[in-house]
């Protein structure tokens, strides 16, 4: 999925490229059994690393950090150096539907708010076979919370190419992916204004004082804004919701 370069020059220095939180990560790692002592790790689509740094720090087992954007790579490279941890965080430069590794290699798969780029369940079909049997996988994806959401929710998702499941149907497709669902629960709001929207906003307010007669870049900064004003207002009927899933 190639994306403009203006888009990148508003997320490479956030400190995520999109909803979370350290409460929630840490949350879903604690319905994990322990792992087993050489255990390998694999984050799909982990952008800077914010995810990667938590579980570096819940657990000292291997971790290999995928993203197909090079920089954020690189500056999760600078801070594994930096924190001594080169011998046990790397990164791969990879399309998260196409990935470079053995089958059955992994004991545990994680992706937050990043499988909506190929779709939940091709995500999950194209990463189960990395898998090793009884491994987990950790995802998080946008979901309807509510009933009948109104129309215009419905016409920004539409634009956005990307229709969120009910959390029901999300379950129905991890049993369907044959896996086993451990858990599942909401990301709460402060994982989406706090810790992402807010930041962003910030970013582009000073990125238009350079760019405000730049056309692409003010659409691309209109839209990013727009997306942060239909969650504050319709926040109440959709939201990311974690999987937690293991393989028989």
């Amino acid at each position: 999925m190639s994306l403009p370069p203006f888009f990148y020059q508003v997320f490479e220095s956030l400190p995520r490229q999109g909803p979370g939180s350290v409460e929630v990560t840490t949350k879903a790692f604690s319905y994990l059994p322990p792992l087993p002592k050489d255990a390998a790790i694999l984050d799909v689509g982990c952008g800077s690393g914010t995810q990667t740094r938590d579980l570096a720090r819940l657990t000292d087992r291997t971790i290999t950090a995928v993203d197909n954007h090079q920089p954020f790579l690189d500056a999760i490279d600078a801070w594994a150096a930096g924190t001594g941890l080169s011998g046990r965080v790397r990164t791969v430069c990879a399309s998260m539907d196409a990935l470079p590794f053995e089958k059955e290699s992994f004991d545990l798969i994680w992706s937050e708010g990043a499988i909506f780029i190929i779709g939940f369940e091709q995500g999950l079909a194209a990463w189960k076979p990395f898998l090793k049997k009884g491994g987990h996988m950790v995802v998080s994806d946008a979901a309807w919370f509510e009933p009948n959401p109104p129309e215009e929710l419905m016409q920004w998702w539409k634009t956005e190419g990307y229709i969120p499941a009910t959390e029901e149907e999300l379950a129905e497709r991890v049993r369907k992916a044959g896996l086993r669902l451990v858990a599942s629960f909401r990301l709460p709001e402060e994982g989406w204004w706090e810790n992402y929207y807010v930041p962003m906003l910030a970013r582009i307010a000073e990125l238009r004082k350079d760019y405000g007669n730049d056309p692409a870049a003010v659409g691309i900064m209109d839209l990013l804004e727009h997306e942060a004003e239909t969650y504050r207002k319709y926040k109440r009927w959709y939201g990311y919701t974690f999987f937690v899933m293991q393989k028989p």
